[in-house]
């Protein structure tokens, strides 16, 4: 009861300190990124939506992004905020000039609450988990953190694949912060509400990362939260070395055609086209024959008739057919006409799952551990290199020739 009525005046505080707010200001919220000369930059190498710079008592973070919608384009503006992470021991600065509409972000945070399974794995990652206060629900591949959500221990707030966070279960769990992923453009109307319901949001475009390893640099924010700066770089470096010593070992190799693409119903496919999954691809020294050129107020996905998908890829020697969204599709002659089918190079996106509990690691902890997919395809496409345990996410489909 005291938790509640602490979280219910914590609401009417912030709902009359925003009316107290310039209706400009607010307005004009996204504030451009230019940054003092003097402020020092985070080193990032690959991240596009975000960026981070210490000005000498705070943290400065900067995200701009398209949101695309499920296998289409974006159809709006940028989304765009500036965010303050200030230490306990630092003074808030006055938000004007360069700040004027920023989000203030206490650091470290104790109550994190998040809304997509990748940000649960980096607070793992970063043996923070203990932060997390809120999750998106109970679909989590991690035991303990499902059990947390399955007791009650954890709020359910709504995935960000699908909906904006539920707000009474959200302000419930009393967080220091939401790590907010929108995965429609409509889900930014929320953002606003919930920060004048007394709730700090930090808005994450990880789904808009154009390179895999841009989507692995988001736990340098969830370092700077914590307190874990230094361990959240050595992941990262840990991670890209893996990653380069994969892309050198297939190097060595000759490209190998393929593609890749889920059967959606009705004819249709779902075929990986560009940006970072068709990155992805192309560093495991694939040739992609449904390959497009990187846009970044695009989908990664492309929608593909049957009759399309025979035209541009039947030649393909090797194909990824099958993932956790897919409808079963067995149509013996459809699939003859398919060289890498006749030639038992078809794989399926069906490892490190628990279909009990409806939980995939490959939309959780894999999107920090893009060495372990791209480990996958290098052993898909270069044949010579494949061993008893060279899968892990990604599968010879031997359920397809039952």
């Amino acid at each position: 009861m005291v938790r509640i009525l602490k979280s219910l005046l914590l609401s009417l505080a912030a709902i009359v300190a925003a009316c107290d707010r310039s209706p400009e200001a607010k307005k004009n919220a996204p504030i451009d990124n230019n940054v003092q000369e003097s402020w020092t930059a985070l080193e990032l190498n690959y991240a596009s939506t975000f960026n981070a710079t210490w000005q000498g008592d705070f943290w400065v973070v900067d995200l701009k992004a398209s949101i695309a919608s499920w296998g289409g384009e974006a159809n709006g503006p940028e989304q765009a905020a500036r965010v303050l992470l200030v230490p306990h021991s630092s003074q808030v600065p006055a938000l004007e000039g360069p700040f004027q509409g920023a989000e203030v972000i206490r650091t470290p945070v104790n109550r994190i609450a998040v809304n997509l399974a990748p940000f649960e794995a980096m607070l793992t990652a970063l043996d923070s988990d203990q932060t997390l206060v809120a999750v998106g629900g109970a679909k989590s591949y991690n035991d303990a953190i499902r059990q947390r959500a399955l007791n009650g221990e954890l709020a359910k707030i709504g995935y960000g694949w699908h909906m904006p966070p539920t707000l009474d279960a959200l302000l419930g769990s009393e967080p220091d912060v939401l790590l907010m992923a929108m995965g429609d453009l409509s889900h930014s109307r929320q953002l606003d509400r919930i920060r004048d319901l007394g709730v700090p949001v930090l808005p994450l475009f990880i789904d808009s990362e154009p390179h895999y390893m841009g989507k692995v640099e988001y736990i340098r924010l969830v370092g700077l939260l914590t307190g874990k700066n230094s361990e959240a770089k050595a992941y990262v470096d840990s991670i890209e070395q893996k990653v380069q010593a994969l892309k050198k070992q297939a190097a060595a190799f000759s490209p190998t055609t393929m593609f890749s693409a889920w059967y959606s119903g009705s004819g249709r496919w779902m075929a990986t086209v560009r940006n970072a999954e068709a990155t992805l691809l192309r560093d495991a020294n694939g040739k992609n024959l449904l390959e497009e050129p990187d846009d970044l107020r695009r989908d990664v996905f492309q929608k593909l008739s049957t009759e399309s998908l025979i035209l541009k890829a039947a030649h393909a020697e090797c194909a990824i057919m099958r993932d956790s969204h897919s409808q079963p599709f067995r149509d013996e002659k459809t699939l003859q006409q398919f060289q890498a089918f006749r030639d038992h190079c078809v794989f399926a996106v069906d490892g490190m799952n628990k279909p009990n509990a409806d939980a995939f690691d490959y939309y959780e902890r894999a999107i920090i551990r893009p060495d372990l997919i791209l480990k996958d395809l290098v052993h898909m496409l270069h044949p010579e290199l494949r061993t008893d345990k060279s899968f892990n996410y990604i599968r010879p489909d031997t359920d397809l020739y039952e």
